[in-house]
This record gives structure tokens, C-alpha cells and sequence, in this order.
């Protein structure tokens, strides 16, 4: 071991000579040294918190173990944010706030109102909103089909058929109380005054007598409206005489009745509305029809002899109401009818097409030739 005894004779350190090359290093300082300590335990701390954080909302958006599959019904009107609270609340999700801002991430949503099945509880929030987007289940409804030239009691009979609860009293008590805008004041028969279409009553509606038939006028007002029904300057016009909205209807259910071809239906109104200015019988066989009250392809000479002011065979002017229930184009058709001077018209073809003529004659061999191809 060297020795380390300083010397009697050594030189005081006061008395050392200076040398340059020498420099004097002061102590490190114990506040810096606490500093960086401090900043490190802080960056290590944030380090720790963000992986824990991450870590907790990787958890939220990727749950393991799922459970149970459930089914959610979305109320219409719903936000995002409440969907996210239904789903945690049902225990589809585990957090509806990370949902919110998962869903904003992915930039998912709106979502649509309705039924949501093959949900399972703890899902993960991607297949969640894969569920969402595609959408609810299709509602459950009953469809009521009403076609265009339906009579009344047609219809009535399709009501209780396709709403076996319904109460006939009821419904016949519906059809004589409520009213159309376009109905007169004195009449209480909703003929040709019920639109005809495909009415959805969905699952748990509770819809009665009433309000169904009260659907269906309001219906046919809204079209009504739609088309102008309320000015009928065009057919009064071709008529030679004022007409109601009423008569334009019950013209409109006998196009209705008449035309198979959808451009054949002006001209069968300007047919009407000219014999109408003649004084001539229409001669329509569905108005015979609905006088004897039975739908079939040929006529008896004795319905075509009955008493009845819906038989225009042999009385002059519209029947008292429409015969049958008009679509639109029937009531646009009725609005503004084709120009043209023919007062006759009869089937052609299979199809359905009529020849028009104004010439008795002209017609009469139409007639002849429909009956040998057996049209008539």
C-alpha cells in the first residue's frame, strides 16, 4: 500500500505555485440532480397512466367474453348518444361514452330507429356498429290491398278478411260516419271516395274501424288535393254544363271501369262528357252492373232493363255516385279529358284497346267485328 504521509517539509497549498493548466470544477448542484429525478418519475408516471388508460379503453372496445345474443329496439328520434346509453344499459356495450367516441372515430351514424337482433352482450363495439349500419329489422305489418275499381262492398269485405278482429257493425258504422272534403252534404256513402292502395298497419298499432277508414279518405283527399279536383273548368267545359268535384269523381269511376289502356282514359272521358252535352245515354254496362249489384262478363236483356237511375242504358246524365273507386289517373283523366268529337267507342283487341269514332255507323261495324273475334 503506498504511502500517503504528507511530508514535514511539503509546501502549503497557498504556497503552491499557479499553474494554468489546472481548472477548477465546483460541485455538482443537489437541485438540478432533483430536477431531472423529479422529470423522470413525471414522464415515467404519464407513461404508466397512458398505458393503463389505453390499456382500460382497449378493454372497453374489445370486451372479452361475450355473452347472451339480445334484441334492442331503437326509439325513432334517437341520437347517437342515447343509442350508446340503451346499448350500455341493455349490457350490449360496456361503456356508452368510449361508444360515442369509437363511433365518432369510425364516423358511423346516424342510426336508424327500429328492431336490432344478433346483438350479444360485451360486444365489441366494431361488430356493434357493423349491426347498426346495416340496419333495424324490416317492421311487421299487415298490408290491406285495395286496387283501383274496387266497389265498397269489395273493399268492406277486404277490411274483415285481412283484419279478422274488426267488428262488421263497426266498420259499416265507420263507412257511414266518417266523411270525405268531396263527399256532398247530404250524402253518407263513401263509394268511389276511399283511395285505392296498399295500406301497412304495423305490429302493435292499435287501429280500429274508424281510423282506418278515416286513413283511407284522407287518403284520397290528399291525391284529390294533389291533382286540383277542385277545379273542374276543364271538364264543365267539355261536359257543356257545371260540374261538381263529386260528378268528376263518379265520371272517374266509370274511366276507371271502362279503360285498360292508360292513354285510352282522356279519350273515354271526352266521350262521356260529350254525350253528356248531347243528351245521350253514356251506355256504360259497368253502371248496369253495379245497379244488379254482381261483377260478370255478360249482360241479360233483363239487366240491361232494370229500374235502377245507375242504369245508363236507359237513363240519360251520371248516376247518382261513382260506381267504383277511381286511381289517379282515372281522376286526372276525368279533369282534363282528350279532345276529340268521338261519342262511341269499342273494344279492338285483347289488350284491351277501344276504337273511337263519332259515327254511328262506324261503330256499329266495330261492334260487328268485336263480336266475330269474340272480344264481346
Amino acid at each position: 500500500m503506498p504511502d500517503t504521509t504528507i511530508p514535514e517539509d511539503a509546501p502549503e497549498l497557498e504556497d503552491a505555485p499557479e499553474d494554468d493548466s489546472y481548472v477548477y470544477l465546483p460541485p455538482e448542484s443537489s437541485l438540478a440532480r432533483r430536477v431531472l429525478w423529479v422529470v423522470g418519475g413525471v414522464l415515467v408516471f404519464l407513461a404508466l397512466v397512458l398505458g393503463v388508460s389505453g390499456w382500460w379503453v382497449m378493454n372497453q372496445i374489445n370486451p372479452s367474453g361475450t355473452g347472451e345474443e339480445i334484441t334492442v329496439t331503437v326509439p325513432p328520434g334517437s341520437t347517437t348518444a342515447q343509442i350508446a346509453n340503451l346499448l350500455e344499459r341493455e349490457g350490449v356495450i360496456t361503456n356508452a361514452t368510449v361508444f360515442q367516441y369509437y363511433a365518432r372515430w369510425r364516423d358511423a351514424g346516424p342510426f336508424d330507429a327500429g328492431i336490432y337482433d344478433r346483438l350479444r352482450e360485451r360486444s365489441a363495439m366494431g361488430d356493434v356498429i357493423d349491426r347498426l349500419e346495416e340496419g333495424p329489422l324490416p317492421p311487421n305489418y299487415t298490408e290491406l290491398v285495395i286496387p283501383e275499381g274496387y266497389w265498397l262492398a269489395d273493399i268492406s269485405a277486404a277490411i274483415l278478411q285481412t283484419f279478422p278482429q274488426m267488428n262488421e257493425l263497426e266498420l259499416f258504422t265507420a263507412l257511414s260516419t266518417v266523411r270525405s272534403k268531396y263527399q256532398p252534404d247530404d250524402s253518407t256513402n263513401l263509394e268511389g271516395l276511399l283511395f285505392p292502395a296498399t295500406y301497412r298497419v304495423e305490429e302493435g298499432d292499435e287501429l280500429d274501424e274508424q281510423q282506418l277508414v278515416r286513413q283511407m279518405t284522407e287518403k284520397f283527399d290528399a291525391v284529390a288535393d294533389e291533382i286540383g279536383l277542385s277545379d273542374t273548368s276543364a271538364a264543365s267545359e267539355a261536359a257543356g254544363r257545371e260540374l261538381s268535384p263529386y260528378e268528376v269523381v263518379i265520371v272517374a269511376s266509370m274511366i276507371e271501369e271502362e279503360a285498360r289502356i292508360p292513354e285510352e282514359r282522356p279519350m273515354v272521358a271526352r266521350v262521356i262528357y260529350n254525350r253528356l252535352r248531347e243528351g245521350m245515354t253514356l251506355g256504360i254496362d259497368a253502371t248496369v252492373l253495379y245497379a244488379i249489384g254482381e261483377q260478370k262478363e255478360e249482360l241479360t236483356r233483363s239487366d240491361l232493363n232494370v229500374d235502377s237511375p245507375y242504369n245508363t242504358r236507359r237513363f240519360a246524365g251520371l248516376p247518382p255516385t261513382p260506381i267504383a273507386s277511381p286511381g289517379r289517373a282515372s281522376l286526372e283523366a276525368a279533369l282534363r279529358p282528350a279532345e276529340g268529337p268521338w261519342l262511341y267507342y269499342v273494344i279492338e283487341d285483347e289488350d284491351g284497346r277501344h276504337f273511337f269514332t263519332e259515327s254511328a255507323s262506324e261503330f256499329e261495324q266495330a261492334r260487328q267485328r268485336a263480336q266475330r273475334a269474340g272480344l264481346l
